[in-house]
């Protein structure tokens, strides 16, 4: 309930002409040039970015299964810090997406500043806020997340079905709840929610976001690794008994588990494609959102079915 809560959506409407959109970089200054010309023989050039983004998202969902993220009980135990397994797949997801976002900012500026101020502008902070308390509930309740119900029914864990129904249903009492007490449109453009945005606003300097994504994203990936070398996974995961209580093989693809810091690496990579594709960042919640506002014909969710 709580992503779909704070969920901001994107219809695919919206995909398109942040697909279309080319910048190019000329020393520190970034230029958009004009939208490229569509329904003219070759597609757009940016459709090329599909590709990593398909390939990153199958690694993803590998690479989910393969770091034992998926499986209840230690996402569970992880709120009562009986291991560290989802702590450093948090942390490295984080801080991986911030050093390529760092980059992306430098590379496709206004795509960058567009994504960032997407939800911001619709729903505000309070009610990001609200509903990443709920969700945080949730996971700690269910042992799951909606960005692990995929990867987990692929995996075969049990009661992989009762979280896409749980997402499904919150999203439409979120869309329900919106048709009697509308919050968006509450958020503006100078509510400060990142660090550049509070540093203007309260010590009148002006800070540049690649520079603050890059220090905290390599603050995040080293703490990751202290957390590897001081709580080290295999020694998390041998609690849980079975194949994870085994001997590792010699060949890393037969191992029960990877440490948790290559998830991270594979969230922070595909942050690039997706914000290149869709001008917006990497989640999962919103999908719910949409599947209802595209079985509703936009009736609950507006402006964000497929067909809008």
């Amino acid at each position: 309930f709580g992503s779909s809560f704070r969920s901001t959506g994107m219809s695919w409407a919206q995909v398109t002409p942040a697909m279309n959109q080319v910048t190019k970089i000329s020393g520190d200054q970034a230029e958009a040039q004009a939208p490229v010309a569509e329904s003219q023989g070759a597609p757009a050039p940016s459709l090329a970015w599909f590709v990593p983004w398909a390939l990153l998202g199958l690694a993803e969902g590998f690479v989910f299964q393969k770091v034992a993220v998926v499986y209840p009980a230690i996402l569970a135990d992880q709120f009562v810090f009986r291991n560290w397994v989802v702590m450093k797949f948090f942390l490295s997801a984080v801080g991986f997406s911030m050093l390529s976002q760092a980059v992306f900012s430098r590379l496709a500026p206004e795509l960058m500043a567009g994504s960032m101020d997407y939800g911001k502008t619709i729903y505000g902070g309070p009610r990001v806020m609200v509903g990443c308390t709920i969700l945080g509930a949730g996971m700690a309740i269910a042992g799951s997340g909606p960005s692990m119900f995929v990867p987990a029914a692929g995996a075969t864990v049990g009661g992989s079905g009762w979280l896409f129904l749980g997402g499904i249903l919150a999203a439409l009492l979120a869309a329900v709840g919106d048709l009697f007490f509308p919050l968006t449109g509450k958020g503006t453009a100078s509510c400060a929610l990142s660090v550049p945005e509070v540093v203007k606003a309260k010590a009148h300097k002006e800070v540049s976001y690649s520079g603050v994504a890059m220090g905290m994203g390599l603050c995040l990936v080293l703490a990751t690794v202290v957390l590897e070398v001081v709580f080290p996974y295999r020694e998390d995961l041998e609690r849980y008994g079975g194949a994870f209580a085994a001997e590792y093989p010699d060949n890393p693809f037969k191992h029960p588990a990877w440490p948790p810091i290559i998830v991270g690496f594979t969230v922070g990579m595909a942050q690039i494609p997706v914000r290149r594709i869709s001008g917006d960042g990497l989640g999962t919640a919103t999908s719910f959102t949409i599947t209802v506002a595209t079985l509703t014909w936009g009736k609950l969710a507006p402006g964000k079915g497929l067909q809008e």
